[in-house]
């Protein structure tokens, strides 16, 4: 009898011990967990700024910093001469015809966009597989791949020079993006409201724009970002099919930086700057709608 209860008491205690290590062993896990996710989070943080923070020091350099051997990250005396240097040169010019360039393309692409998606997310007919299919590997064709069949169809149409050289295909460019990302917030609206809205007597159009449309609205502002942002930064087109009075700001920025024979980094990462400034200043304003887009476009119902 004696035998037994100590071999019971001495498997409790055991069992205690090993139910303690468990738990003691829990909060260190997770604390490693959380070391670890934040660590993560700031090597992806700071990789992302780098590039960002290393032009804005790069702006503050004088000519011969951005060109020492061996490098320098710090600028030993700041100074704004690069600034004032891109701002004596065409900047304004340039950021006028891409702000003209981005936004005529981004309400053009988005109005096709919003059409596109509302139907093949609502609508039955032929070929609708298909022609969603065609539509989506239009993105396949890298823009390298593209430059010529465009190059030889806007000649044609003498527009070559112009600005509606570019918004013409950036409104292409960017469309079977925006139909795909559109396509997922329109699926996610219930039917059930616009088949009230239709009882009632709407149209099916009305009830797209006084039903549908307002409840996608930050799904809306976020496609619309994202096409912004795109052809706010596209290089290849913007360098092939202008001329220097309507160059926009990525190549424009290179045409500032550059003389003929050498390249100066400090106007070149001045002018980036410069550039990268009406980005951040929208992303900043719309954060929130955003968010809010990116959020209703994740969680269905």
């Amino acid at each position: 009898m004696s035998q037994g209860i100590s071999k019971a008491v001495k498997t409790s205690a055991v069992q205690s011990q090993s139910v303690s290590a468990q738990f003691s062993r829990r909060p260190l896990g997770r604390v490693s967990l959380r070391i670890g996710f934040y660590v993560l989070l700031i090597v992806i943080v700071v990789t992302q700024f780098f590039p960002i923070i290393w032009a804005l020091l790069t702006s503050l350099m004088t000519s011969s910093e951005t060109t020492s051997v061996p490098a320098t990250l710090f600028p030993a005396h700041p100074s704004l001469t690069n600034y004032t240097t891109v701002l004596a040169g065409d900047i304004g010019r340039y950021y006028r015809n891409s702000v003209i360039a981005s936004i005529s393309s981004t309400i053009i692409t988005m109005i096709l966009a919003t059409l596109a998606a509302y139907a093949f997310a609502r609508l039955r007919f032929r070929f609708k597989t298909q022609l969603l299919v065609f539509v989506l590997a239009l993105s396949l064709f890298p823009p390298l791949a593209q430059v010529i069949p465009v190059y030889q169809v806007l000649q044609q149409l003498h527009l070559l020079g112009s600005l509606l050289a570019l918004i013409v295909p950036y409104s292409v460019l960017g469309l079977p993006l925006a139909v795909l990302v559109l396509m997922a917030f329109f699926t996610d609206v219930p039917p059930d409201l616009e088949e009230a809205a239709m009882v009632d007597g709407t149209s099916r159009l009305g009830a797209f724009l006084r039903v549908v449309l307002p409840v996608v609205v930050p799904g809306f502002f976020t496609t619309a970002i994202i096409v912004f942002v795109a052809d706010w930064n596209e290089y290849l087109f913007a360098l092939n099919f202008t001329n220097t009075n309507t160059y926009t700001l990525p190549v424009g920025i290179v045409t500032i930086s550059q003389t003929e024979f050498t390249t100066n980094f400090g106007v070149l990462s001045a002018a980036t700057i410069m550039a990268v400034v009406p980005l951040v200043v929208l992303i900043l304003l719309l954060e929130r709608r955003i968010v809010s887009g990116l959020t209703a476009g994740a969680v269905k119902g």
